[in-house]
């Protein structure tokens, strides 16, 4: 196995030796977590992180912002955004997100970074999320909880996995609200979508079989995993003109946003010449991505989509793409990737 080399967000602002990891081996095992709370507050479909043997150093802590939920104190970095650190308030423990894992040699292929060992609170999200799709990882069997192990009789069933897949499959378009909503679990960023304008005659790399939503999919670039936290990057595109202030005022794309402030919370990090990323600044919840090369699409963070049904994979406005991921090179949790494609 690969030995591992950082942690670190895509600025660099925050940055850790691998000697605070709890192991020094490849793959790290943990869990993943389905709950409302960890997709809204990350952008993310489900989180994971890596034990650490001791807190971050004061000079990654001074680069981070916390925002405390019930149990839980998140740390994202101040420039980037990304989601990097942990702090359990019942045990103590700290924790990195797996994303920020950086490996001196790429694992080998068909390998995971992080080993999952079981999928907690599956319960949250009505259909189940993407757990019900990543039982299986290299032929090993995933058990899901509706919670957490000790809080629960024993691991959900197959059958109600299938079906909870099926309620994914099943979204109805006609009993949507009006407009989709985009909230970050604090609310600070807010946002409302009208539905796709596309016709039977609309078509472009960013435009599904279904007209009626928008495509979405999975991306592993490296810069989208250091600038989420998470090793999957899960986005929606979708045109700029139909995205909305909560006053239903056009929200401003480009250069130029940098300069107005139409929601205060939400602060940008221009990756590079061409890209700009914009996040909560409160709770760290990633946004939006936009190329200033195709100003025509916009990537929506499908982890901070509100569904009326309590849907992560918000099926009743998204049309899955369950045949490629973005960047499937960069891909550091192989597995996962497989895992999503194949069943």
């Amino acid at each position: 196995m690969a030995t591992t080399n950082h942690l670190t967000c895509l600025c660099g602002a925050v940055t850790e030796p691998a000697t605070l990891l709890s192991s020094d081996e490849l793959p790290l095992e943990c869990v993943m977590c389905h709950c409302n709370t960890c997709r809204q507050q990350t952008g993310a479909l489900a989180v994971s992180y890596l034990k650490l043997r001791a807190p971050p150093s004061e000079k990654s802590l001074d680069n981070v912002t916390a925002y405390e939920t019930s149990r839980y104190e998140r740390y994202f970095c101040k420039v980037c955004g990304c989601n990097v650190f942990g702090h359990d308030k019942t045990t103590g423990g700290w924790s990195a997100c797996s994303g920020t894992l950086e490996a001196e040699t790429k694992p080998a292929k068909g390998k995971n970074v992080s080993n999952i060992k079981s999928h907690i609170y599956v319960g949250d999200p009505f259909e189940g999320g993407i757990a019900p799709y990543l039982t299986r990882i290299a032929d090993v069997e995933v058990p899901c909880w509706q919670t957490e192990p000790g809080e629960d009789q024993g691991p959900i069933k197959q059958e109600k996995l299938l079906g909870l897949r099926e309620k994914a499959s099943k979204a109805s378009s006609t009993a949507r609200d009006e407009m989709m909503q985009v909230a970050c679990h604090c609310g600070d960023v807010s946002l409302r979508i009208t539905p796709p304008p596309y016709d039977e005659h609309s078509e472009d790399w960013y435009i599904g079989s279904d007209h009626s939503r928008y495509y979405a999919r999975l991306c592993c670039c490296r810069s989208c995993r250091l600038t989420l936290g998470l090793t999957m990057q899960p986005w929606t595109y979708v045109p700029p003109a139909q995205i909305y202030t909560d006053d239903m005022q056009p929200v401003m794309f480009g250069p130029e946003a940098q300069e107005v402030v139409q929601i205060k919370a939400l602060k940008h990090y221009q990756s590079s010449d061409s890209v700009l990323r914009s996040f909560c600044s409160t709770c760290g919840a990633t946004i939006f991505y936009q190329s200033f090369e195709r100003p025509y699409v916009i990537d929506v963070s499908v982890g901070v989509i509100r569904s009326t049904f309590g849907n992560a994979l918000v099926g009743e406005w998204l049309e899955w793409d369950r045949k490629m991921v973005s960047k499937r090179d960069e891909a550091v949790d192989e597995e996962l990737i497989q895992a999503w494609l194949q069943a």
